[in-house]
């Protein structure tokens, strides 16, 4: 019988016991070889497709950082513009000068009247006023978020007073504390950033007067222990022309008494 080896013809078993003395593993026989260049096309086909992705995820994150910062800046300009505070804060600055001056260097639109009922009720020896054009409701009536109350003297402007009624639209007594704030603990001559940090109040009305004083009112309001009953405080404390305080008291309000009793006939 001829030997399979001589006659030429292919041997699986053969090929297979060559690789593997070779110490290679076995390929498929029948398998056509790549050329060295097509590993490497391949990697660079794969390689652009990382970089591809890559490059869209940094578009992806640019564009929601330019909306992030594009929302925090729209929020800003919307706050800026609904800051009462801040308006009367730079009304104030031009106390003594003529108001038609003072109404223009805030940037700010005046009005002889107000918008509310009750603010024009309220207040009558005001001659011009600036309020928000946002509003908020105090125990079902409608005012808005913030008013500025001018006076003048001879088309001077003489005084700002700035209220904070949105302060009061969760609770007419004011903000919410669990005990008795004493005023005696202010140290004296304590700036307003240092009586505000004490407090941890915001002010409910801002007053800035000719002499270049400024009064602040702040209200709160606790659960007494005893009663179980909500009490009400109202503080006011006043900073001379240098900015320091010489003047801090409170009283307690009674509004539910006020509401409750009758008037007299």
């Amino acid at each position: 019988m001829a030997n399979k080896e001589n006659t030429g013809e292919f041997s699986m078993d053969s090929y297979v016991n060559q690789r593997l003395s070779e110490d290679v593993e076995p390929n498929n026989p029948f398998e056509v070889p790549m050329k060295d260049g097509g590993g490497h096309k391949g990697k660079h086909r794969l390689k652009g497709k990382v970089n591809i992705k890559s490059k869209k995820f940094l578009i992806i994150l640019a564009v929601i950082a330019v909306l992030v910062l594009f929302l925090i800046l729209f929020i800003w300009i919307r706050k800026r513009q609904n800051d009462g505070a801040r308006y009367a804060r730079l009304l104030a600055k031009n106390i003594g000068t003529p108001i038609s001056s003072a109404r223009k260097d805030a940037g700010l639109d005046l009005k002889t009247e107000s918008d509310y009922t009750t603010l024009n009720q309220l207040y009558i020896s005001y001659q011009a006023i600036a309020e928000s054009r946002k509003d908020c409701t105090i125990q079902g009536v409608h005012l808005p978020e913030w008013a500025i109350f001018c006076n003048t003297d001879a088309n001077e402007l003489t005084n700002v007073t700035y209220y904070n009624y949105e302060l009061l639209e969760d609770s007419i007594f004011g903000t919410e504390r669990k005990s008795y704030l004493d005023p005696q603990l202010i140290p004296e001559r304590a700036s307003i950033s240092e009586v505000e940090k004490k407090l941890d109040l915001e002010p409910y009305r801002i007053q800035y007067l000719q002499d270049r004083t400024q009064l602040r009112e702040y209200r709160y309001c606790y659960d007494d222990k005893e009663t179980g009953d909500v009490v009400a405080y109202a503080i006011t404390a006043k900073w001379d022309s240098s900015g320091a305080l010489y003047e801090i008291k409170d009283i307690r309000r009674n509004y539910i008494g006020t509401l409750l009793s009758s008037p007299e006939a």
